[in-house]
This record gives C-alpha cells, sequence and structure tokens, in this order.
C-alpha cells in the first residue's frame, strides 16, 4: 500500500472542514463592524459545505469505482490525542482572538493559513469533526508508515489481520459499513 500524500484536492477539503468549528465560533463571535454579519456567514457556510461535499462525492466515488484496498494489520495504534490536541492548540487560542479591526482580522486569517499549512505538513488532514461525530476513531497503521485509518470500532481487535477499506486519500482510509 502506497502511503505518500495522494489525492490532494481532498487532502486540502479534509483540512478546511477539519476548521469548520473555528470558523462557526469566530461567525458566533463576529467581527466587530469590520465586515458585515451577512457576508462573514456566507463565507463561513461557503468554506463548512464546499469541503464537506467534496469529502463526501470523494467517499462517493470511493464506493462506486471500488477503491478499496485490502489491509494486511499487524499493529494499529488508537490516537485520540489528536483531537485533544486540535482542540486546545487550534480552537481554543483562536477563538479568544477578538477581531475588531482590519489588522485583526488579516492576523487571524494570516494564523489559520499557517495552521493550515503545518497541518498539511504534518499530515495531519484527517481531523475532522464530523467523522468524530459519526463515530469514527482514527488508528494509526503502524506497518503503513503512519497510513491512517478511520473505523467506528472502539478497540481494533487483534484477531483481525486484514481489512477491506475505502481510500480517501493514499494516506487515509476509511472502514465503510
Amino acid at each position: 500500500m502506497k502511503t505518500t500524500d495522494g489525492v490532494p484536492l481532498v487532502k486540502l477539503m479534509m483540512l478546511l472542514s477539519s476548521m469548520a468549528p473555528l470558523f462557526f465560533l469566530i461567525g458566533i463571535r463576529g467581527i466587530n463592524g469590520v465586515v458585515s454579519d451577512k457576508y462573514v456567514w456566507i463565507f463561513i457556510a461557503l468554506v463548512i459545505i464546499i469541503p464537506h461535499l467534496i469529502l463526501w462525492f470523494r467517499l462517493y466515488r470511493a464506493k462506486k469505482s471500488h477503491d478499496v484496498y485490502t489491509v494486511k494489520v499487524k499493529s494499529a495504534r488508537n490516537n485520540k490525542e489528536y483531537l485533544f490536541t486540535y482542540l486546545f492548540t487550534v480552537l481554543l487560542p483562536l477563538y479568544s482572538v477578538s477581531i475588531a479591526t482590519q489588522r485583526d482580522l488579516i492576523a487571524i486569517f494570516s494564523a489559520v493559513l499557517f495552521i493550515l499549512f503545518v497541518l498539511w505538513n504534518m499530515n495531519l488532514h484527517f481531523i475532522n469533526i464530523m467523522f468524530a461525530l459519526m463515530g469514527y476513531r482514527v488508528f494509526i497503521l503502524e506497518d503503513f508508515n503512519s497510513a491512517i485509518l478511520l473505523t467506528k470500532r472502539t478497540k481494533f481487535p487483534s484477531a483481525i489481520s486484514e481489512l477491506n477499506v475505502h481510500r480517501l486519500s493514499n494516506s487515509v482510509y476509511i472502514e465503510l459499513n
């Protein structure tokens, strides 16, 4: 199995969709007269809806085209800490920032771009609140050089040695029921 980056549009959409809670919280707080609430909510709706639509379309295409891999699993590690890391290092600090001037808006926009850049390069694009809300958990497949498996399993049974998974990108696979 190839675990290098692939399907870069999907990777970017996963990153943007992972930022959806932050965008929503910023919308609730508002941008204090710098930008009209109407335009803020239009922007937020677009950056939340478009990435999720593209992800759902990728899932649909993966199912339809049978983009299925058989993964031989020797060991898998559950990584709950990624969600906590995401919440406490990305969402909370940026949410507390007040946006009262154009400079504040540019600063938070730059911070979001920097975070996206870091998450892209650290291959942490699989952190997605929608997958978490649907019950998916993240497992690192150590035998495949940091391939990510999204599954609804709470524990990874040691009796399982092979899984049929759909590819979201070349490093993220999802087990669909």
